[in-house]
């Protein structure tokens, strides 16, 4: 089953963490007070709602509370974002990623539930969307980012099964060359290495099958 993501706000930042995990197939809610922002999104998102996210009964029948994870990424109003996570937290949301616009708004932001606070000077949609689906891009290979050596959250078709057994190699186009464990990295595991579940692994190969894998 799936892992429910929610991004509110689909400004710049937000419409680009959540087109990506809609691209790398996550189940995913936008959400936005703007109707021409939620307009625009329905194009590229499965499910868009136009909802105040300061209003807890509608983000409840929207069903932010099913939520793994939701990213807060509402404009400049700092009381509005600050009030949408502090409701998030209470609803009972695990993960609760909130956008900042300076470091004392991160602090208040953390106080009231957030679980990370994101800078979006500093860290780019795409790649929190990557991080969010379980796709950590360490470094591309090549100069036109075909082939990347990246960390992925094991399927958990893997589960169970030894790196000989999945043969990723030849069923794949890829080469497990790392395995991280309950904070510890095992490199260059042997093939009789059983996947474990919440297991990452550290891979090489090109992009769309790394994607693939992960799906």
């Amino acid at each position: 089953m799936k892992e429910l993501f929610v991004v509110i706000g689909l400004g710049r930042f937000g419409r680009s963490v959540a087109e990506r995990l809609a691209e790398l197939d996550q189940d995913v809610i936008g959400i936005d007070i703007d109707e021409d922002k939620v307009k625009d999104s329905a194009e590229i998102l499965p499910s868009v709602f136009v909802a105040d996210c300061t209003d807890e009964k509608a983000l409840k029948e929207i069903g932010v509370q099913d939520a793994k994870t939701v990213v807060v990424s509402v404009g400049g109003n700092i009381e509005t974002s600050v009030l949408s996570v502090a409701i998030l937290h209470s609803l009972g949301v695990k993960e609760i990623y909130a956008k900042a616009i300076n470091p004392l708004h991160g602090r208040v932001l953390a106080k009231v539930g957030a679980t990370k606070v994101i800078f979006p000077e500093k860290e780019k949609g795409r790649d929190l969307a990557n991080h969010l689906a379980g796709l950590d891009i360490i470094e591309a290979l090549d100069s036109t980012g075909k082939y990347l050596f990246a960390k992925i959250k094991a399927p958990q078709n893997f589960s169970g099964k030894s790196i000989l057994q999945l043969d990723v190699r030849k069923r794949f186009g890829l080469t497990i060359i790392g395995i991280e464990r309950d904070g510890k990295m095992d490199i260059n595991p042997m093939p009789n290495e059983v996947i474990q579940e919440n297991d990452y692994l550290l891979v090489v190969g090109k992009k769309e099958d790394i994607e693939k894998v992960r799906k």
